[in-house]
């Protein structure tokens, strides 16, 4: 089992595990750690015949180092009644045994899931949970946290056990979700496209007073004008949709609200905007800008500014 979708990879391991020792009991299920673990060690662990059962499962996290000729020598050394299954998100395919391993077994993939099909898996785990949204509240939740699926299913989790009696509403996603730099982006162009900055610095405020790292947050406004940049440039060639998307790496969700606001922009504000932020960003790594975890205030201000140094939009 391989893929970027931590939260299916996950469920689908413990369905595994689950549904396996319900049939053949605990006893008969092994689990390893494939990083430091070697071939002669896992052979020696597959080659075992069940006990008091038809079959035995082995479960390895992440595959060991091995070349092509070891995994031909795992395989044929598994015993007839044991099942091997690997579980690693990104193996290294450019290993000779990876890439053997993926000729001789089943391979399933999990891709991170979006758009209609990530809605209705909120919808389904909201009604397990016990959670309902106010309209809105559950794309907000996808704005802030993208389509990773491990991010929401703990926000749910959060929700059924806070929220009771009422739908969660934007305002709790809002109070409530950290969001991730994607969504800290795809939030600062909704505010800045719609023209409100003063929001979108109090946007940024409540971020730092969380604990947000301001340079990270810096890193973060630097993305936001790339992805705005990038569009614009696309726009420009007569790009559209899909080939935006492709073209510049910026998700489709970003897309909805980057794409209407690079339109806006001129390409003269853009330039002053990116010449600004390069400045200031030199500034800020020589010693230009006086920083500290005690004394943040002047980054603190140079966020501020930056809002205000991004092109109007209109």
């Amino acid at each position: 089992m391989t893929g970027e979708n931590l939260y299916a990879l996950r469920m689908e391991k413990k369905r595994w595990i689950d549904e396996f020792s319900k049939k053949y009991g605990q006893d008969n299920i092994v689990r390893a750690e494939g990083k430091g673990m070697t071939v002669r060690e896992l052979m020696d662990e597959v080659g075992v015949m069940p006990f008091l059962s038809e079959k035995r499962l082995v479960v390895v996290d992440g595959v060991p180092k091995a070349t092509k000729e070891e995994m031909q020598a795992l395989e044929t050394a598994i015993h007839p009644s044991t099942i091997l299954l690997f579980v690693d998100p990104a193996p290294d395919k450019r290993l000779s045994g990876v890439k053997q391993l993926m000729v001789i077994a089943a391979a399933k993939r999990f891709a991170p899931v979006s758009g209609p099909k990530l809605m209705q898996w909120i919808a389904g785990e909201s009604a397990r949970l016990g959670v309902s949204f106010a309209l809105g509240a559950a794309e907000s939740l996808v704005e802030r946290l993208g389509d990773d699926q491990e991010a929401l299913a703990t926000e749910l989790e959060k929700f059924s056990v806070g929220i009771h009696g009422r739908p969660v509403t934007i305002d709790d996603v809002d109070i409530h979700t950290i969001p991730t730099d994607e969504g800290v982006v795809w939030t600062m162009t909704d505010l800045i496209s719609a023209g409100k900055r003063k929001e979108a610095m109090a946007y940024t405020h409540r971020l730092l007073e969380r604990g947000s790292d301001g340079y990270g947050l810096w890193a973060i406004l630097l993305s936001m004008m790339k992805n705005v940049v990038a569009v614009r440039a696309a726009l420009d060639d007569g790009l559209s949709g899909k080939d935006i998307a492709e073209r510049t790496g910026v998700h489709p969700f970003a897309l909805r609200s980057v794409q209407p606001y690079a339109a806006k922009c001129s390409s003269a504000d853009l330039a002053r905007a990116v010449a600004w932020a390069v400045e200031a960003d030199v500034r800020l790594k020589t010693g230009g800008y006086r920083a500290t975890d005690d004394a943040p205030q002047e980054l603190h201000a140079l966020i501020d500014r930056f809002l205000f140094e991004l092109p109007s939009g209109r």
